[in-house]
């Protein structure tokens, strides 16, 4: 009865509001139904108790991995939990595989599937996750990951622990030719200092999957992911790290990132390097909006150098057939428009392998252009 009078107060017209009431309807039934069907807690009782932990999945194109996705997430160890699969309109049956794979294995979980009007990439799947997820604190998992048994109790016993915004782990990169592990920063859990902060910002890596987020946070600052197609991820925790005042640290590697050929970021595009960068100029403007720029400038204008502009030049020279010398300069000038002062950068001034990259796409770009595709290569930087 309170929805209907909210919906009514909001509706100009009976058709707008016969429309909206039509959707509303669709979507939470929708995700009852499924609830219900996966065995998981009885529709009348789920809706009163705020989960521990809400998990976001984005399911594209994932047939070969979604099953060993879901069988890692069946196994934690917490005990109060919902997971969130978004179906993002891939072209083979991820998101069918998911829903027998749910019915033919019980389990104390709460699944719900939703989906995007189209495909829209993992960006807006993830949030239409944040939107209808009911935990305390929010996670994301790819499709085509694992996790391990105890990643949520952990990441969740830390964080009431230390009353956190943010608590994180440490990741493995799975590879066909080997695995190797992806550490952030150890710092002491507590207060997420200045100090911290500052270290924290220029020494992350950016694996916004192994953190958990309180939701609250993510609601306060209106942090979600920006439709871009590259660079998305590094955007929203960068938002994050900017906004909590609190952070746990568990030093485990808890999450497994795979890459194989069919992975999202193994794919060429040529046009990649413009989504990472409006993910970059993104960032600035939130920083701004919410008064948080000019705390974190140095650290801020670093990142921008470093993951917005040099990244999205070897994303630019790796992806296109033919690089062209005069985009290099029209991104070089783009930088200038950004951060005018980079040169002065205490960060950029002691990185001297960062200079020298600088340097030579600069001054000598036609040289650029042939050395650094074999570069990336030769050191498999993930683009």
């Amino acid at each position: 009865m309170l929805f209907c009078t909210k919906v009514i107060i909001s509706c100009d017209n009976w058709f707008f509001f016969l429309q909206k009431l039509r959707f509303n309807l669709r979507f939470y039934k929708k995700r009852e139904i499924f609830s219900y069907l996966c065995g998981n807690h009885k529709m009348e009782n789920k809706v009163m108790q705020m989960p521990k932990v809400s998990l976001i999945i984005p399911v594209y194109n994932a047939a070969s991995y979604i099953e060993a996705c879901l069988e890692s997430l069946i196994a934690q160890t917490i005990d109060d939990m919902e997971v969130l699969l978004i179906d993002d309109h891939g072209k083979d049956d991820s998101i069918e595989r998911a829903q027998r794979f749910i019915e033919t294995h019980p389990s104390n979980k709460a699944f719900h599937f939703l989906a995007t009007p189209h495909n829209m990439g993992p960006g807006p799947a993830r949030n239409i996750g944040i939107e209808a997820a009911q935990g305390e604190y929010i996670g994301f998992v790819d499709s085509d990951d694992v996790v391990e048994p105890d990643f949520c109790e952990l990441l969740y016993r830390a964080a009431k622990s230390h009353e956190a915004d943010l608590s994180y782990c440490q990741a493995l990169l799975v590879k066909p030719s080997g695995t190797q592990q992806m550490r952030n920063p150890v710092i002491e859990s507590g207060a997420f200092n200045e100090d911290k902060r500052r270290y924290f910002l220029c020494h992350y890596t950016t694996l916004f999957v192994s953190f958990l987020y309180r939701r609250t946070l993510l609601t306060d600052y209106a942090i979600r992911f920006p439709s871009t197609r590259s660079a998305e991820d590094s955007y929203f925790l960068t938002c994050a790290l900017l906004a909590t005042r609190r952070i746990a640290c568990v030093d485990k590697p808890l999450y497994q990132y795979l890459v194989h050929e069919e992975s999202l970021s193994e794919v060429r595009n040529p046009k990649r390097y413009l989504d990472k960068l409006k993910s970059f100029d993104l960032l600035i403007q939130f920083a701004n909006e919410q008064g948080l720029y000019e705390a974190n400038k140095q650290e801020l204008d670093y990142i921008y150098l470093k993951k917005g502009y040099l990244l999205s030049i070897l994303t630019y020279v790796y992806n296109e057939e033919y690089p062209q010398q005069l985009t290099l300069c029209k991104l070089y000038g783009h930088l200038l428009s950004r951060v005018p002062d980079y040169k002065d950068n205490p960060y950029f001034r002691s990185n001297r392998k960062l200079r020298l990259l600088h340097l030579l796409i600069h001054r000598y770009p036609r040289l650029a252009i042939k050395v650094l595709p074999w570069y990336i290569r030769r050191t498999n930087l993930k683009l």
